[in-house]
């Protein structure tokens, strides 16, 4: 995963964990086996001050306005990074064309997801098996285009494959990777991960540091990543029906699956070019402004900021859209790392 990141706390020492599946979901699925690994020690947590966000007082969190690294999370790329995003695209396209493997346009396309859930020890933060399909609802009808009447429907759907359950109080408090060190990116995900990268592994937890979620790139298939590691991670709060107080819709999850399909946030490079890489996303600048639902025009170049744009980071409520442009990219990203044919 790309930078720049947030230092984290590296954890400390092991502890024992036991992997349970207690539900499954989809025809024919059997249950996980049950399994004993280990996991990193338990973190801290921090917060401060709150920016002015698209809820009017926000208590906290893809980062939540008031927490401690407002504007920036690990799927914040840079122009380094997304120069990086962009030179993975051009070889991944060049070795498409060689094959005849891409075409103009993707048909209807359903990603199997596998949701891990990941408590305490004691069972806290668990997400029942009603707010997991609630939440392949809340993708089903974003991905649709049927959120708003300015939005584009994708090809993709989503189907629940399995749901699994994990106690882990190490695990549990999840430190999402930086620069430095993995966090708890590695071994949650190599004990759990199912399928390969056209399958959505979606990993539930508690995350530190004002996290809501975050994913892999489409390109980190092809750049060396352990493929195990793979996936989405959403705060589990962030669920329908969850506690955290305006990010409690699933948009969160919408979010990042955005983000695993290969867009950037709205406001990636700020003001400069290349921006998000989708020409129809009006450049947005790169501060407390991201929080915001109000119209906004915080950059010199043609059009409004796209604060109801679901890779902008308004609250639930505020985010209704993806754009044409934005579909067109999550179409190409799928063909060029994610589709049978591109594995092949």
């Amino acid at each position: 995963m790309t930078a720049p990141r947030r230092a984290f706390r590296a954890a400390a020492g092991l502890a024992a964990l036991s992997v349970v599946a207690l539900t499954s979901a989809g025809a024919g699925l059997p249950p996980a086996a049950t399994t004993t690994t280990a996991a990193p020690a338990t973190a801290t947590t921090s917060s401060a001050p709150a920016a002015e966000p698209c809820l009017s007082a926000a208590s906290g969190h893809r980062v939540r306005a008031g927490s401690a690294v407002d504007g920036v999370d690990p799927n914040s790329l840079g122009l380094a990074g997304t120069e990086r995003a962009q030179r993975a695209e051009d070889r991944a396209t060049a070795r498409a064309q060689q094959r005849r493997t891409t075409s103009s346009r993707l048909g209807k396309t359903t990603i199997d997801v596998y949701v891990h859930v990941i408590t305490s020890s004691t069972g806290q933060g668990d997400v029942s098996d009603k707010r997991v399909k609630k939440q392949i609802d809340v993708l089903n009808r974003a991905y649709a285009g049927k959120t708003s009447k300015y939005s584009t429907k994708s090809p993709f759907s989503f189907r629940l494959r399995g749901i699994d359950r994990t106690r882990s109080s190490a695990w549990y408090r999840w430190d999402a990777p930086t620069d430095l060190q993995d966090g708890d990116d590695v071994a949650p995900k190599v004990a759990l991960h199912r399928g390969g990268p056209g399958d959505l592994n979606l990993y539930t937890a508690a995350l530190n540091d004002g996290l809501l979620g975050y994913a892999t790139f489409p390109w980190e298939t092809k750049d060396g990543l352990d493929p195990r590691r793979d996936g989405v991670v959403v705060l589990g709060t962030s669920l329908p029906d969850g506690s955290a107080r305006g990010y409690d819709r699933g948009d969160s999850a919408t979010h990042e699956v955005g983000h695993w399909l290969g867009l950037l946030h709205t406001f990636e490079n700020g003001c400069r070019t290349p921006g998000d890489l989708v020409d129809d996303t009006p450049a947005q600048a790169d501060g407390d402004n991201v929080f915001s639902c109000s119209k906004l025009d915080t950059c010199k170049a043609k059009g409004r900021d796209p604060v109801h744009n679901f890779m902008s980071y308004g609250d639930d409520a505020c985010l209704t859209r993806f754009s044409k442009g934005q579909v067109v990219r999550m179409s190409e990203q799928w063909q060029l790392f994610r589709s049978p044919a591109a594995l092949s």
